[in-house]
């Protein structure tokens, strides 16, 4: 095997052309024997609507969901999960230590071919708006709702606008324009999000379909969780489906967008955030994970049943997951055979030099002073990490970093390497079971940061201050004081997120707190162990978090002309250099 061997694929999705650099084909993938229900099989099952929402998550995590794998050859088509790596990737914590030629989510890291032309801002629109399909297709079969309806039927129908409300939340933050340092937004699409489709879309409304204001967004986003919680039963807790606790926690997220709307202080929708937040809280019951679980090398980040911490998370079957088109395959380094043994997507130099030593959450990444004797195949020092896949045949030593094929090849981790992430059950051989990982959407412990934002706005500093101290001394270490450093509301803000960095690094949601808070990037500095082409810094947002519409959208939609399309960001970013 030869890494770092390269292909040039020219990719063409309806009326887009794209042009993308991919890893070579040593690693070769394997398609899952099952794949998404149709709308039009679920409905016909004996099981009827609950079939149908089983679909949602199926879909949402199948590999190959968009079909971008079979047409185009990314392998980076694994839905919810791969647009959770997309927005990490264009952040500032998230490194590529190894190889990164298999590191699939490159364009996004570099902000490369970030524009209408390209898969890259496609492949967020593809995904939703097909997820949307799926509950709008429950919604109309359902009909209405009335005294004498089937409570499996009301269940059903909440958990269709729980996921509805989910998927157009995530649309509005990652496509409304917020002004930015580097590209500016024109006052014409300032406000304005996605066009809403809805059961009762016809396909003459879809050809002329605008953006919907920020207004009529929420409105409908919070009509949509307004059905959810009339039919969810807050009995019904399973973390596999929306649940009330998660309905109240989108409710808190969607909040938290509008108390901070157009960079002003809404307070009544931050004290509508905090209410919602400890509503989630409480009703969930949930409890932040413990440092066993965080660092289980058997269930850690993988499996929601083994904690009390998930609120709502997804599953993932082997029939639906390919070797290499899995979240696993991408993030567990210590998944031998998929990319992320060869890219080892880890941690920021700086970033982690910032968390304290007391903090238990450091040991999500290797210390730089943790390194391995080649020669003995054993560590210099016992840092008292705990590794997947220990291999009696070599010789009773806890391997990390085991590529099999034919024979063994070492692939020593780097520093900083993630080890936040684990194949699921520990296994780290077998990728029909260890890419079978569960998949978070929504932690309790997110709960609380939003808490903490929203009581900073509504009810002052020194509250916000108690909370964040409160949760970070009795869950994650003792000696913690934020009162040393967070003396004004600009302070709190970059302590309260960092902290947030340190818990949430990798799960996808951070994007949406550096774009509301108007927070920049340092990728260049020295020192740094960010790959050259992605080190670029920006003061306040950076213009890649305003997603493109893609091209396809407006060529088949009048109601978004390009002049009404965000603007493309696409390597605005000078380069750091030393």
């Amino acid at each position: 095997m030869k890494t770092g061997t390269m292909k040039n694929i020219i990719i063409k999705s309806l009326a887009i052309l794209a042009v993308a650099v991919f890893a070579s084909g040593c690693i070769k993938e394997t398609f899952p024997k099952g794949n998404t229900l149709t709308s039009e099989q679920v409905a016909a099952s004996e099981n009827g609507l609950a079939y149908m929402v089983n679909g949602i998550p199926a879909a949402m995590m199948t590999s190959g969901t968009a079909g971008y794998a079979s047409q185009y050859g990314f392998h980076g088509d694994f839905g919810i999960s791969a647009i959770h790596l997309m927005t990490e990737s264009m952040l500032e914590d998230l490194v590529v230590l190894g190889e990164t030629g298999y590191f699939w989510f490159g364009a996004w890291l570099q902000n490369m071919s970030q524009g209408s032309d390209y898969i890259y801002c496609a492949y967020f629109w593809d995904c939703y708006y097909a997820w949307i399909k799926l509950a709008n297709d429950i919604i109309a079969k359902a009909g209405e709702v009335g005294e004498n309806t089937n409570p499996e039927v009301k269940k059903a129908l909440g958990q269709a606008y729980a996921y509805r409300a989910m998927f157009y939340l995530d649309l509005a933050r990652l496509y409304e324009p917020k002004q930015n340092n580097v590209v500016p937004v024109s006052d014409d699409i300032l406000g304005l999000t996605v066009p809403i489709v809805t059961e009762d879309t016809t396909e003459e409304i879809a050809k002329n379909n605008p953006r919907a204001t920020r207004e009529e967004m929420y409105n409908f986003i919070f009509s949509d969780l307004d059905l959810a919680a009339e039919y969810l039963d807050a009995a019904d807790n399973a973390y596999t489906s929306p649940t009330l606790a998660a309905v109240y926690g989108l409710y808190a997220r969607a909040y938290l967008e509008l108390g901070a709307a157009d960079d002003q202080v809404n307070k009544s929708a931050y004290e509508q955030a905090a209410k919602y937040a400890r509503l989630a809280i409480t009703t969930s019951g949930k409890t932040p994970l413990t440092k066993a679980q965080w660092h289980d090398m058997n269930t850690g980040f993988n499996s929601g049943s083994s904690n009390n911490s998930w609120i709502w998370g997804l599953t993932l079957s082997s029939e639906n997951a390919s070797n290499i088109i899995t979240n696993v395959a991408h993030l567990a380094p210590e998944a031998t055979w998929g990319y992320s043994i060869l890219s080892f997507p880890g941690a920021s130099k700086a970033f982690y030099e910032q968390i304290s030593d007391d903090d238990f959450r450091k040991k999500s990444w290797l210390d730089p002073d943790y390194t391995w004797n080649p020669e003995s195949l054993n560590y210099t020092e016992n840092h008292g990490y705990q590794f997947c896949g220990k291999d009696d045949s070599m010789s009773g030593y806890e391997q990390y970093g085991i590529y099999t094929a034919n024979d063994y090849f070492f692939y020593f981790a780097p520093p900083y390497t993630n080890i936040k992430f684990r194949p699921a059950t520990g296994e780290c051989v077998d990728y029909t079971t260890g890419n079978t990982a569960d998949h978070l959407l929504m932690r309790v412990e997110e709960m609380y940061f939003i808490e903490m934002e929203a009581t900073l706005y509504s009810k002052g500093l020194a509250e916000a201050q108690r909370l964040l101290n409160d949760f970070i001394q009795t869950h994650r270490y003792e000696s913690y004081d934020c009162m040393r450093n967070t003396g004004s509301q600009e302070a709190f803000i970059k302590e309260m997120l960092f902290q947030k960095r340190v818990e949430f690094w990798g799960e996808g949601i951070l994007i949406y707190d550096y774009k509301r808070l108007n927070q920049g990037i340092t990728r260049g500095y020295e020192g740094t162990n960010m790959p050259g082409a992605a080190r670029f810094n920006c003061k306040g947002r950076s213009p890649q978090w305003n997603i493109v519409i893609t091209r396809g959208e407006f060529q088949s939609n009048t109601g978004i002309t390009p002049a009404l399309n965000n603007p493309d960001p696409t390597e605005k970013l000078e380069l750091w250099s030393e």
